[in-house]
């Protein structure tokens, strides 16, 4: 068997594509493509293209709509009108549920006796006490009842399914008995925290009943008494459009509702038919004055608050254009809200003690009706401010009622943000003046600066703002106050650049910080304050010399400290280079916070996100020439980051690259590429992947062979081939993807022992050796796929055929190592060992395809091994028998028509002819 001369120069020449000289560029574009003539061809009609354009189309076409339906109930019963959703009320009533969540029994009062009506689950507080006390004979007077909060749902259900119940049978007076029944419920405001759910509760069966109504006197109108139907009700009906027997039915329902005596119960339903107006009205500012002004006269502060809550959601179906009611209705609840702050003992009521309870619970009645206030505005924004009193002149304003800071707090969550920004020097000064317990006012201040980063705030503005803001904030000496305001306004500060306000800021974080330190609710709004600046500056240094910055940053603990310390990390990644001693310390301190964050607790992703992080940095890290200054900050780090097994490629990359920058200096040379080499040659065997660690090997080899340090090179290949032996002992390093690398793997192997020099002993330890154990790797029992082994042994064969040449295809860019071709070419004994090695080879490849039991996979096989043959071999008739076999074998296990197949058949007749 005698090796194919190859000519690797006029190979490459032969197979190369034939090349052109290009005149232009080719991502130049063509004349015709020139940007007029592509908006010249694109020029099309503005209003069915474009989206504003097609915008401002729909809004004209709108306004002409609206001049062909001139008339009030048109406008207002228009669906575009309808700002408060049932979405949004769901939405309300969720958060009203979970904020407040009650748990505990609730006691019934007499009032709320139809409760406990047919309740048979219920106990007296005087059994509870015996139960506990274990005292049978104990006398006993308390009689008040307590139910749990889902037997009360459950009654209520019931009572609604009477309601029901009642309708259908045509009795309405007991319906409406029921009703009322239901509505009464709402006297009973003993228990404070169960309040909202019970008004919610109840103004589901209030809604139930205002529906049946509605569709009954809605039938009337539309039908007579056979059934037969007259007239369709429009939506945008109005009252002359209904016949006088659904009137006078509908007229009825409010004389019934207005006999009852008790106000609240007799309000909460007329609300909840309020829609029925429609059939008798097509004015309802009146009515909604009417039952605004009725209001007044519930005396509890939590009764009257969810009472105008209903009215304001009940009044959003009619969509009336006067909001008078709705600011009617903030005065009165402010009112009530005074009386309950001046006063310093609570007033027939021993729940009032606890104020603070009640003004949260009053809060979502507030917040709603300022919701419809700005969703039902028609007047104008001036208009509106001036019913606050707060447009201009404000400490002469003509409110009658001051404006409490929970009222304020809703009206700057609702007012548009460009109005907030002209006003802004009114609104702090009413800011100022307005001080109770009704809310802290650093939440104001806090939220005043989140609207105002909404809008664009001239810097005239922004300096008075600031200027007045710096004064109060110097007033809070807690953090967490502090610290909500100064989130708040950083936007601002840093869009101005103002310097000095933020140097303030920052001193005043730290002094509360170092006074009390902080806890798990201020490391909140601190991380967002940092993050942000980090995100500010667009050089790091300038944000580590800003005072203070440091010291904050060394504060922070827990998850809030890991979070700072990747995000400034993965800002200083985007920086080309990091040169800085001072800023590489500090970076380096960062790592070293998230490496002492992983444990074995740590989620896969979160690991190896951290692992990118702490990578991307250490590329970044550039000391210039300083080497080996480099090379002991790359120990270091080796020493730091221990747990992250993936960092130590990093760092064999990095070294490995330094050692080929260091190749230049011819000086230093190779006393630096010998540190570097050591410096590989300890971290690779601490990696425990296997496949990771052969790959670091070769890599590093080639870099020692390249720098002529070829005992070096040897070792590592050497070691190499040992962590091929180790894949199938390495739990986790056999998958399908490890079996995918270990052939490319054995070819980069390959590839690198071609420029290898054998020693004297060639032999024994020399590059045949090598090529022999890698042999073994077909022995591997991990090692089951016949195709992986087909490509093993074509990298072998292909190996010792480059190796027989007169002249080797590439050598090592160090002219101190010679090629094989220099010291063994024509060598009886070398060239002897080559064909040793590539006998046991094809021996394997005989074996291979016979082995494989799948006929697809056989033929390709055989078309492989083939192909090799004939790229490596001159044809004898030795060979030719052997690829003959082959063919005949792929004949039979493939198509006739496979390409492969067609295209080595014609190869191999015409190395046949030339024998």
């Amino acid at each position: 068997m005698e090796f194919r001369v190859r000519d690797y120069e006029a190979e490459e020449s032969a197979c190369a594509l034939q090349r052109s000289p290009a005149t232009d560029h080719p991502l130049t574009p063509f004349p015709s493509s020139s940007p007029q003539a592509i908006f010249d061809s694109k020029k099309v009609d503005r209003s069915t293209t474009d989206p504003l354009g097609a915008h401002i189309t729909h809004l004209s076409e709108s306004a002409h709509d609206r001049q062909h339906f001139p008339g009030p109930l048109e406008r207002r019963l228009s669906s575009e009108a309808d700002h408060v959703s049932k979405k949004e009320w769901a939405l309300f009533r969720s958060s009203l549920g979970q904020k407040f969540l009650y748990s505990n029994t609730i006691s019934i009062s007499p009032i709320s006796n139809i409760i406990a009506g047919s309740s048979k689950d219920y106990k007296s507080l005087a059994v509870m006490h015996m139960d506990e006390l274990e005292d049978e004979e104990m006398i006993v007077k308390e009689e008040k009842k307590v139910i749990t909060q889902k037997e009360y749902v459950l009654r209520l259900q019931e009572l609604k399914g009477e309601i029901v119940q009642a309708w259908r049978a045509d009795d309405r007076i007991k319906a409406l008995k029921l009703s009322i029944k239901v509505a009464r419920l709402l006297l009973d405001s003993s228990v404070l925290q169960f309040y909202p759910t019970l008004f919610m509760l109840v103004v589901d069966v209030m809604d139930m009943l205002g529906d049946l109504v509605w569709e009954r006197i809605k039938r009337k109108s539309e039908y007579d008494d056979n059934g037969t139907l007259m007239y369709s009700v429009p939506d945008n009906f109005v009252s002359a459009d209904i016949c006088s027997e659904a009137k006078e039915t509908c007229y009825n329902w409010f004389c019934k509702i207005g006999s009852v005596r008790e106000l609240l119960p007799r309000i909460y339903l007329e609300l909840a038919i309020l829609r029925c107006w429609r059939f008798l009205e097509d004015d309802f500012s009146c009515i909604l004055h009417r039952l605004t002004m009725m209001i007044r006269g519930v005396a509890d502060p939590l009764a009257s608050a969810y009472c105008h809550l209903y009215v304001a959601r009940s009044a959003r179906i009619l969509h009336p254009e006067d909001a008078g009611y709705l600011i009617t209705s903030l005065n009165d609840i402010t009112m009530h809200l005074e009386r309950v702050i001046m006063d310093r003992e609570a007033i027939n009521h021993r729940a009032y003690k606890d104020k603070r309870v009640l003004i949260s619970l009053i809060e979502p009645p507030i917040e709603w009706i300022m919701k419809c206030v700005f969703a039902s505005n028609s007047q104008g924004y001036c208009d509106l401010l001036k019913d606050f009193g707060l447009w201009r002149n404000l400490s002469k304003s003509t409110r009658n009622v001051a404006c409490l800071s929970v009222v304020l707090h809703y009206l700057l969550k609702q007012l548009p943000a460009e109005v907030l920004s002209i006003s802004i020097l009114d609104i702090m000064e009413l800011l100022e003046q307005t001080k109770d317990i009704s809310l802290d006012q650093y939440l104001n201040y806090r939220l005043l600066g989140i609207r105002l980063c909404e809008c664009q705030l001239p810097s005239s503005s922004a300096d008075a703002v600031l200027k007045n803001i710096m004064q109060v904030i110097s007033q809070y000496h807690h953090l967490h106050e502090y610290l909500s305001i100064a989130d708040a306004y950083l936007d601002i500060i840093l869009y101005h650049t103002l310097d000095d306000c933020l140097s303030t800021m920052l001193n005043g974080i730290l002094e509360r910080a170092q006074v009390k330190g902080i806890d798990e609710i201020d490391l909140e709004c601190l991380q967002s304050i940092l993050l942000r600046l980090v995100d500010y500056f667009n050089d790091l240094q300038n944000a580590f010399a800003m005072g203070h910055f440091v010291e904050i940053l060394d504060l922070l603990y827990g998850t809030s400290r890991i979070v700072i310390s990747a995000h400034i990390l993965i800002k200083a990644t985007r920086n080309d280079r990091i040169c800085d001693p001072t800023t590489i310390r500090f970076l380096f301190e960062r790592c070293q916070i998230l490496h002492d964050s992983i444990d074995s607790s740590s989620m896969k992703y979160d690991y190896k996100e951290k692992a990118d992080i702490i990578s991307g940095l250490l590329f970044k890290v550039d000391f210039g020439s300083e080497r080996e200054r480099c090379l002991t900050f790359l120990a270091e780090c080796r020493a730091a980051f221990g747990r992250i097994d993936e960092l130590k490629d990093t760092l064999v990359h990095l070294v490995n690259n330094l050692a080929v920058s260091s190749m230049k200096d011819t000086n230093k040379f190779p006393s630096f590429l010998k540190s570097c080499m050591a410096f590989n040659e300890i971290t690779i065997p601490s990696v425990s992947n296997s496949l990771r660690r052969l790959n670091l090997y070769i890599e590093t080899a080639e870099v020692a062979l390249h720098g002529g340090l070829v005992i070096h090179a040897e070792g590592l290949l050497n070691y190499a081939i040992s962590c091929f032996e180790c894949l199938d002992m390495a739990t986790g390093s056999r998958s399908s993807t490890g079996d995918e690398q270990v052939p490319s793997l054995v070819c980069n192997l390959c590839s690198l022992l071609v420029m290898i020099p054998s020693q004297p002993r060639a032999c024994e330890e020399g590059v045949e050796y090598q090529g022999r154990k890698l042999l073994l790797l077909l022995s591997y029992p991990s090692l089951t796929s016949s195709t992986i082994k087909m490509r093993i042994l074509c990298a072998i064969i292909q190996l010792t055929t480059s190796l027989s040449q007169h002249k080797l295809p590439y050598h090592a860019q160090s002219t101190t190592v010679a090629g094989n071709d220099r010291l063994y070419y024509g060598e009886l004994s070398y060239l002897q060992e080559l064909t040793s090695v590539s006998n046991l080879a094809l021996q394997n490849l005989d074996d291979v395809i016979e082995q494989e039991p799948h006929l697809a996979t056989r033929g390709k096989l055989a078309l492989e091994a083939c192909n090799c043959i004939l790229l490596s071999f001159k044809v004898n008739d030795r060979l030719s028998l052997r690829c003959s076999r082959f063919m005949d074998i792929a004949k039979t296990c493939l198509h006739l028509d496979d390409k492969y197949l067609l295209s080595l058949i014609n190869f191999l007749d015409k190395k046949l002819t030339k024998m």
